[in-house]
């Protein structure tokens, strides 16, 4: 039998359990960034017991190349290169699973 990962406080609060490959709401402030608390959209890289590991993006494309672009029910963001473990109350609401994930996972190997 699977363990479960999250508590249903936990499920209920975030509407749901991540899955690799989704964009996600997250609350700013677990993700280090300057702006504080402001909310902004994450690539779920992978789940853990309490949270996920998450790729934040941001709307302004950046100067590295290759930058990558993530459609999503937001909008259009882009990848920054860091992956963040966040707790699962952090994470507010999914925007959907992004279609190009497993083409861009197969190339980051």
């Amino acid at each position: 039998m699977r363990k479960r990962k999250f508590t249903d406080e936990d499920l209920a609060s975030i509407g749901g359990e991540p899955r690799v490959g989704e964009v996600w709401w997250c609350r700013g402030d677990s993700l280090r960034f300057a702006d504080g608390g402001k909310v902004r959209p994450v690539l779920i890289v992978e789940v853990t017991s309490t949270g996920a590991v998450v790729i934040p993006m941001t709307t302004r494309k950046p100067a590295s190349t290759p930058a990558v672009a993530v459609g999503h029910r937001g909008g259009q963001s882009w990848l920054t290169s860091t992956e963040i473990a966040v707790p699962a109350v952090d994470l507010v609401s999914s925007l959907g699973r992004w279609h190009g994930f497993e083409s861009w996972r197969m190339t980051r190997r």
